[in-house]
C-alpha cells in the first residue's frame, strides 16, 4: 500500500501527484515492474485525472516510469547503467564537496551533521530503513547547502530517485553501519581538517552502491532490467 503524504500549501496538483509518486517509487511501495492504477491512484491522491497524466508524463521522461500506449504504465525496472552514472556523477561533487567543507564548516555547522549521526545510530538500533534513509538524504543535502552549492544539490536531486532506490533496498540487505561509519569518518577528518582523508571517504563512500550490487541484485532479481 502507498504512503500519501500531506498536500503543502500552495502545492500545485501535479506536484503533490509528482512528489507523492517519486517518494512511493524510492520506498519500492510502488515496486519496479508494477503496473499503476490510475483510477485507483487518482481517487486516494484527491486529483483528476489531467495532473495525474501530466505528473505522468515528467516521471516517464526522468525514466522513472514507464508508458506503454494501450497497455498501461508501469514503475521502470531498475537499469543499472543508469544508476552507476549518477553515483559517478554525484562521486565526482561530493568528493569535491569533502575537500571544500575542510576549509569552510564551523563548528557550530559540524554540530547539526552530528547530530545526524547520532540520530542515525538510534534508528538503526530500531531496525527502522525508512527513517535512515532520511537521515542519510539530510547528511548529504546539508553538505551541499552548508558548502553554498545548492545548485548542485538540486542538480543530483532531479537524477537522485534512480540511485536512491537502490539505496533504500540496499538497507533492507546489507547492514547500514558501513554507510554511518563513512559519515562519522567523514566528519572526524573535515573536524581535523584533512583534505586528502576527507576526499578519500568521500569517494570510498560512494562506492558502496558498487559494493552492494551483487548482494542487492540476488536479494532483489525481479527489480531489475
Amino acid at each position: 500500500m502507498i504512503t500519501i503524504s500531506e498536500r503543502r500549501e500552495q502545492e500545485s496538483a501535479k506536484n503533490f501527484v509528482l512528489r507523492v509518486l517519486i517518494d512511493n517509487i524510492v520506498n519500492t511501495r510502488l515496486e519496479p515492474g508494477e503496473k499503476l492504477n490510475e483510477p485507483e491512484l487518482c481517487e486516494q491522491l484527491g486529483v483528476s485525472r489531467t495532473p495525474f497524466r501530466e505528473a505522468e508524463l515528467e516521471l516517464a521522461q526522468r525514466r522513472l516510469i514507464e508508458i506503454r500506449p494501450k497497455i498501461g504504465t508501469y514503475v521502470s525496472l531498475i537499469d543499472a547503467g543508469l544508476v552507476e552514472e549518477v553515483r559517478h556523477l554525484r562521486a565526482v561533487l561530493e568528493t569535491e564537496l569533502a575537500g571544500m567543507a575542510c576549509e569552510m564548516l564551523t563548528k557550530q555547522e559540524l554540530d547539526r551533521l552530528w547530530e545526524n549521526v547520532a540520530l542515525w545510530q538510534m534508528y538503526i538500533q530500531r531496525a527502522q530503513e525508512e527513517k535512515i534513509f532520511a537521515l542519510d538524504k539530510e547528511f548529504h543535502k546539508m553538505l551541499y547547502e552548508l558548502c553554498g552549492c545548492p545548485y548542485w544539490y538540486e542538480l543530483v536531486e532531479n537524477l537522485a530517485p534512480h540511485f536512491d532506490r537502490t539505496t533504500m533496498l540496499s538497507f533492507r540487505c546489507r547492514p547500514a553501519k558501513a554507510i554511518l561509519d563513512d559519515h562519522t569518518s567523514l566528519l572526524k577528518a573535515i573536524e581535523a581538517k584533512d583534505t586528502a582523508a576527507a576526499r578519500t571517504i568521500a569517494a570510498r563512500h560512494m562506492q558502496r552502491y558498487t559494493e552492494n550490487l551483487a548482494t542487492i541484485r540476488k536479494s532483489f532479481p525481479q527489480y531489475f532490467k
